[in-house]
């Protein structure tokens, strides 16, 4: 709030170089209150550490500034110049007095920035987090591609930093897209393990569960299973995926457990499609790989339908014929569940889609 002085140009007559012009009362007024925030915190916290003059000093200055500035108690009529010239008389004392306490600018930004990055960082440990969709095997709901934020705080709170839940308050409903941590644990050295997946839930413990004829058979009962379109679907050979190989008739289907309802999309016959497993799993003809995660099947030698255990939950993707999911890998214990994914923000033409 200080002012510069006039030098005069040749000639001898006098210019104003770099006069700073006095602000707007509305600006005044604003500057005066974060000056007398500014002095009663410094006085608060550092005016033991200075003289009982100075500390008086800047008392003054103080109670000068506070009586100019009208506020609902004081009903003070505004004076813009002499508030102006007590706010100039308070920053000179602050400056003079306890300058040694007074917050640069860059000291303030850096603050600010570090504010902003534990906020980011609690926000991203306890709250919401942000994913990317890499693979095919949740189309139609979820596009390769897509971003979208995880409700970390739906079931429960982690650990910082840890894989781990302290808290766990809920469990995740039928229907449910989570993601979780990938960690199988019959095999460790799985290239996968500790990857973040994507999968929708399917089946909760005690659930008894099999796909027959692409429908879920849930309890016995088929779930509720309409045609909504019949178009052609990107062929995956592997759940991981980018770039389909080839198109082909597809269907896709909208599934109802309850009040969940979300759409699924299956390969018609032909054209590459897994017949060994995708349409009517679990089969004789088990998929690839599932022994080694489910048991021998001498224990079930006509692998009916599986049952999810206490603490675990069954996921399946919804492009059920490139989603290398439960069928192979089994069940995802709660533990490992990092959240309920809820929106969509990136590409911008698919952002804000509330995801079923």
């Amino acid at each position: 709030m200080q002012t510069r002085a006039q030098t005069p140009e040749k000639g001898g007559k006098p210019k104003n170089v770099g006069v700073e012009p006095e602000p707007s009362p509305k600006k005044i007024v604003k500057r005066a209150a974060e000056l007398v925030r500014e002095g009663d915190l410094l006085v608060r916290k550092k005016g033991k550490k200075i003289s009982d003059e100075a500390r008086a000093e800047v008392a003054a200055s103080l109670e000068a500034v506070r009586a100019l500035i009208p506020t609902r108690k004081n009903k003070v009529v505004l004076q813009p110049k002499p508030l102006y010239q007590a706010a100039i008389d308070l920053d000179r004392g602050l400056q003079k007095h306890l300058g040694t306490w007074r917050k640069s600018q860059l000291r303030e930004f850096l603050e600010a920035i570090l504010w902003a990055l534990g906020l980011a960082l609690i926000i991203r440990c306890f709250i919401f987090e942000a994913f990317s969709i890499p693979s095919s095997s949740m189309y139609p709901t979820l596009h390769i591609g897509d971003h979208l934020f995880v409700n970390k705080l739906s079931l429960g709170v982690y650990w910082p930093f840890s894989p781990a839940r302290a808290i766990q308050w809920a469990q995740p409903d039928r229907g449910d897209v989570i993601v979780f941590r990938f960690a199988p644990e019959r095999y460790p050295n799985d290239p996968l393990f500790g990857e973040d997946f994507i999968k929708r839930v399917i089946g909760l413990p005690g659930d008894h569960i099999r796909l027959e004829n692409d429908t879920i058979i849930l309890n016995g009962k088929p779930i509720k299973t309409e045609v909504v379109d019949k178009t052609q679907c990107g062929q995956f050979g592997e759940d991981w995926e980018t770039k389909p190989r080839g198109f082909c008739p597809c269907v896709i289907q909208r599934e109802t457990i309850e009040d969940e309802t979300w759409l699924s999309q299956h390969l018609l016959p032909g054209c590459g499609r897994r017949e060994d497993w995708s349409g009517n799993w679990p089969q004789e003809k088990k998929p690839y790989g599932t022994i080694k995660y489910f048991g021998d099947t001498a224990t079930n030698p006509n692998w009916p339908e599986v049952i999810v255990p206490e603490g675990h939950v069954f996921v399946m993707g919804d492009n059920r014929d490139a989603s290398e999911d439960g069928r192979f890998w089994g069940f995802v214990p709660f533990q490992h569940i990092k959240g309920k994914a809820f929106v969509i923000f990136y590409p911008f033409n698919r952002a804000f889609t509330w995801i079923d």
